[in-house]
């Protein structure tokens, strides 16, 4: 398309040729005379004077005079509606049920539903309009896929487990799997039987990797419109709140309850049994050990409010330098106190004992 068809699209406004035609997205450094580009954070500003691209789409205030440039209100956002545009999402290469896909006889699969070869399907199980299942996938008995979803190879879907509408489940990962609950009894550790189920919401897309335990009693929930990345792990009974984002290698431990529109950056871990607010921020590699209130942003070890947090790292940074003063203290206030005992003459007291 041009540019002029492109912007209008994106909802932009163009500075420049708009008959200009364009075929793909590409970054500043790498656009080419036929690319679009994206600038959304201002800190690469600089490259737009090098660019090759045919335009580069920009926040509305941005002043960059040196190409075409589309001004957008969201330039992330953009640069998103772009590339749905341009490129569109990944097509399902296969259609209808495979023969040798292994359905059970009392399972139910839609009629617009795409089974690949050597899925398995159960007793019981069913799967909705419109959803896709790649090859390897398993479905456990009396489980339920709805509409529109995509389970990508060798995702497995224990017994029970109910997925809601235009849910994707990228490669490998496992839900309603065994919570880790054992009691310890006599130095033995004595399985508990897992007997609930995961439920998971609307528009829910759960990286590669990824494991959600089922929970003990009831349902582990994961809330409608969250977003996983690869190898995050959620514990039994966990309730994750709408529209929460998980980065990778982040986990929540079992029966803790987040709000909505929370945020666990990489590798950040929660212990269970706790209480998270809307609109919490949970920074990369903290560790999480009390409830935290809605709108907080929290970062480290114990997690704490990100002020204190960021004030109780630059100390850190400090430490060897505080140690080295503390170190020339104690050898001076040593220094002191040997001048002092050599200046002090010793007195005989009534017992005839000396006394420095």
């Amino acid at each position: 398309m041009n540019l002029a068809e492109l912007t209008k699209a994106i909802g932009g406004e163009l500075v420049g040729d708009g008959s200009r035609v364009v075929e793909a997205m590409a970054s500043l450094e790498t656009a080419g005379p036929t690319d679009v580009a994206f600038l959304a954070n201002p800190k690469y500003a600089k490259y737009i004077a090098e660019t090759k691209a045919a335009a580069v789409i920009v926040s509305a205030d941005c002043d960059a005079e040196a190409v075409s440039v589309i001004r957008c209100a969201d330039p992330y956002f953009a640069f998103r509606q772009a590339m749905v545009l341009l490129y569109g999402f990944r097509k399902v290469p296969f259609a209808g049920v495979d023969p040798r896909a292994c359905i059970d006889s009392a399972a139910t699969v839609a009629a617009t539903a795409s089974v690949a070869q050597f899925v398995t399907i159960s007793h019981g199980a069913m799967v909705g309009e419109g959803s896709a299942l790649y090859p390897g996938v398993f479905v456990g008995p009396e489980a339920r896929i709805g509409c529109c979803c995509v389970l990508y190879p060798n995702v497995v879907v224990y017994d029970g487990c109910v997925l809601g509408d235009r849910v994707t489940v990228h490669a490998n990962s496992v839900i309603g799997e065994d919570g880790f609950g054992y009691a310890t009894h006599d130095g033995a550790h004595n399985k508990i039987p897992q007997a609930g189920w995961v439920e998971i919401g609307d528009d829910v897309e759960i990286g590669a990797c990824n494991t959600i335990d089922r929970a003990t009693l009831g349902a582990t929930r994961i809330g409608a419109g969250t977003k996983f990345s690869n190898q995050v792990a959620i514990g039994h009974g966990t309730v994750l709140g709408r529209h929460n984002l998980l980065v990778a290698q982040a986990g929540i431990a079992g029966s803790t309850t987040t709000g909505d529109y929370c945020v666990f950056a990489g590798q950040a871990g929660v212990v269970g049994h706790l209480r998270i607010g809307d609109f919490v921020r949970v920074g990369a590699q903290a560790g999480v050990t009390n409830d935290i209130p809605p709108n907080t942003e929290v970062w480290g070890t114990p997690a704490l409010p990100l002020v204190e947090a960021r004030r109780r790292a630059v100390l850190g940074r400090q430490l060897p330098k505080v140690r080295e003063r503390i170190r020339a203290l104690e050898y001076e206030i040593a220094e002191l106190k040997r001048i002092l005992h050599q200046h002090v003459a010793p007195t005989d007291n009534a017992c005839g004992y000396e006394t420095p």
